[in-house]
């Protein structure tokens, strides 16, 4: 049995977003090439939009050395068959979502003269019912421009890093 390839012991992930979208989601949504076998355990497809909650993903899904972002493919859920909207509602147990937090998506590279990769927003998770959680996490949602895939081509996943949100840990410690 032959083992894929490991990183080095004090290896550190931490990818531009230029590189999350021209190298990682690229090769994902073209399927023109795989990413190398490594980052199978660096970028790992999940289902961010359904039944788990984020606390559960992330339980689920950590290593040891796992630093404070973790990140994800996953496929966008439409509201309706037709329509353009996301849904990004749990389905499951929880009754919690993610929330936009910008007015509009942060294009990437932000220069004007390059070409443009893609699309950079970013969420916080609300649920009501579970206060301990409740604006604890934060997650960067990576989506390609539509320019750089062949005509028709699917355009449904999004690389996602997802990260607790600290700050709002210690408000909810604080309010208890």
């Amino acid at each position: 049995m032959q083992e894929s390839p490991r990183f080095p012991v004090d290896y550190k992930f931490r990818p531009s977003d230029k590189e999350l979208l021209g190298y990682f989601l690229y090769r994902k949504v073209s399927r023109i090439l795989a990413l190398p076998p490594q980052y199978d355990t660096i970028i790992r497809d999940c289902d961010l939009y359904g039944d788990l909650e984020p606390w559960q993903i992330w339980d689920f899904y950590k290593d040891d050395g796992e630093e404070e972002d973790m990140f994800f493919f996953t496929q966008l859920k439409k509201k309706s068959l037709n329509g353009s909207r996301i849904n990004r509602s749990k389905v499951g147990l929880g009754s919690g979502s993610w929330q936009s937090e910008d007015d509009s998506a942060n294009k990437v590279p932000p220069g004007e003269l390059e070409t443009k990769l893609g699309f950079k927003k970013r969420f916080r998770y609300e649920n009501n019912a579970s206060q301990e959680h409740d604006g604890a996490w934060i997650m960067h949602e990576y989506s390609l421009d539509s320019s750089l895939l062949e005509p028709r081509q699917p355009n449904d996943y999004v690389l996602c890093r997802i990260r607790r949100n600290v700050k709002a840990g210690k408000k909810i410690k604080n309010k208890l």
